[in-house]
């Protein structure tokens, strides 16, 4: 919360150009950079979530730290980009700029129309920063106007709720400024069908119970996040340039450079190329062996488990899925291929081996693609019998253009269908005032992914309510959704929702029974790591010299 650097006054705010380029900082300086930031962080955010872990062992990666339980340490640990002191201060740092810029803004000498660009991003900026800062790090002093050094800085925190309402309502100032559309040469900026976007995300991180039951009994949002969705969707689907893109061309999505596919449905995002041969791409999630990777992310297989079975529709643990362990790879949603790397899928043109032993070769550890010494998998090879492969390219030896997501129109959906089910009580009821219900919208999303219907079996309150939190798991994987789902619903603690399982595969020795094992593999799930989550650990732990201020500005619970 510190003053900008020096500037001259005037030659800054009373010259639209350099107006305009100040505030441009908010663009072009992200809170961190995602895949492309050397091996920050090491492995995903996903990796200090049930989804996965990293395939880097050593003390101080955050995947290990969390593992532990030591969000103490996490903020001080620089490969931690998602909790530690350096993107506290950057944070902060966009919120100062966006209040400089709107408090100027009667100083602007350029148009109207570039005037109102210029309070659009500052008052979406405002509000996507105290969304981060918040999911992060809990309620915070709401800034209006930037502080000078010499003022009071022991200011008390609000409430979650709070704190999400006021950017919330910042997120209307924004939608007041910004276009519904803007040209591709502009992407990255935002319109107002993001700032629409972000709100339903803001007030449906409100409405649930990490915010709603901080101090007892907060407000019952579910219905205020369930008709800013329903705005938000509606108006996105008016501009007849907002959809979700067809399943054929879901990679373009989130690879490659194809603008007239990801700008369909990413409503806010950021563009970037990872280099063949860079960090971001060898260290986090190309593995060793045939990718030539040096470390991966590896994959729960409970997060496996979580894809359902293509033809029924339904979780494999239903008797009625078709689902058998002994060929658990086939008729999976489709969207478990685009996620996860598995053994004997073809990826750049090479089919993976990753299983543990060779019946054939007993004197073998382990294969190919998974090299194993005294029983344990080395050092970047995957631990759990699969890897990430959600930000993995199609070409062996190509740089990776891809575009990170911050917000998807599939969201604003899924966003949806959670706060009206809520709301309303029942996956199929209609309220007037909107456009689809809970269940119409979820089917939205599973649809395009050639995914059936939600089974009826499932539509009613309870039920609903675990196949939508299941719907956002596969479909955001490795998005950096997970780790604040499982926050603000309360249930990271859960054995469930917490630790690391591991699928044991091994090749069949010659002769083996085919009608038992049709792959040729025996595949037999083990309990990898039981994973430390307290309560306290549904926030991470602020920046120690801003709690020690003075008595107002008060530490996370339990840190």
């Amino acid at each position: 919360m510190e003053e900008a650097n020096g500037y001259d006054f005037d030659k800054v705010f009373k010259d639209s150009t350099n107006y305009l380029n100040f505030c441009e900082y908010l663009v072009a300086v992200p809170f961190f950079l995602h895949l492309q930031n050397g091996i920050k962080p090491q492995g995903s955010y996903d990796c200090i979530t049930d989804n996965s872990i990293s395939t880097i062992t050593i003390p101080q990666c955050p995947s290990v730290q969390s593992q532990q339980g030591d969000y103490y340490g996490l903020r001080l640990n620089s490969n931690a980009v998602m909790c530690n002191n350096d993107t506290w201060k950057e944070i902060w740092k966009h919120v100062r700029v966006a209040n400089v810029g709107i408090r100027n803004i009667g100083y602007y000498s350029g148009s109207e129309v570039s005037r109102n660009k210029i309070l659009g991003m500052c008052y979406f900026y405002r509000a996507f920063a105290y969304m981060e800062l918040t999911r992060r790090w809990g309620g915070m002093p709401y800034l209006y106007a930037p502080m000078k050094a010499s003022e009071e800085m022991d200011l008390p925190r609000l409430s979650m709720q709070e704190t999400y309402k006021r950017a919330a309502n910042d997120c209307d100032s924004a939608a007041m400024y910004l276009q519904n559309v803007i040209p591709n040469s502009e992407y990255q900026h935002p319109t107002r069908i993001a700032a629409l976007a972000l709100k339903s995300r803001i007030l449906l991180y409100a409405a649930s119970d990490q915010a709603r039951y901080e101090n007892g009994e907060g407000e019952n949002l579910w219905e205020n996040a369930a008709l800013a969705a329903d705005y938000a969707l509606k108006e996105a689907e008016g501009t007849s340039v907002y959809q979700l893109v067809p399943w054929d061309k879901y990679y373009y999505l989130f690879k490659g450079d194809d603008e007239s596919v990801y700008t369909q449905e990413v409503l806010f995002g950021r563009r970037q190329t990872v280099n063949w041969g860079a960090d971001g791409y060898t260290k986090v999630n190309r593995p060793p062996g045939q990718l030539s990777g040096t470390y991966g992310i590896a994959v729960n297989q409970l997060f496996v488990d979580a894809f359902e079975m293509k033809s029924t529709g339904l979780p494999i643990t239903d008797p009625e899925s078709g689902y058998y362990e002994q060929n658990p790879y086939t008729d999976r949603d489709p969207r478990f291929e685009f996620t996860v790397i598995h053994n004997g899928q073809t990826v750049m043109n090479r089919k993976l081996q990753i299983y543990h032993l060779d019946e054939n070769n007993p004197n073998i550890a382990g294969s190919k693609d998974l090299k194993i010494t005294a029983g344990i998998p080395e050092m970047g090879y995957t631990q759990t019998g699969y890897y990430s492969n959600k930000w993995m390219g199609n070409t062996f030896g190509a740089h990776l253009k891809c575009l990170w997501p911050y917000i998807r129109l599939a969201e604003v959906y899924l966003n949806f269908a959670e706060a009206a089910n809520e709301a309303w009580g029942s996956p199929d009821q209609k309220d007037g005032r909107c456009k689809y219900s809970a269940e119409e919208a979820i089917n939205i999303v599973r649809n395009r992914a050639q995914m059936p219907d939600i089974n009826n079996k499932f539509l009613n309150q309870t039920d609903f309510r675990e196949r939508i939190r299941n719907e956002r798991r596969v479909e955001f994987g490795f998005e950096e959704h997970r780790v604040f789902d499982l926050r603000r619903w309360l249930i990271g603690t859960q054995p469930q929702y917490r630790d690391i399982w591991r699928m044991k595969i091994t090749k069949l020795k010659n002769g083996y029974d085919k009608a038992k094992y049709p792959t040729g593999f025996k595949f037999e799930r083990e309990l990898l790591i039981s994973r430390i989550y307290e309560p306290k650990q549904n926030l991470f732990v602020i920046k120690l010299d801003d709690t020690n201020i003075g008595p107002n500005f008060k530490q996370n619970p339990g840190w």
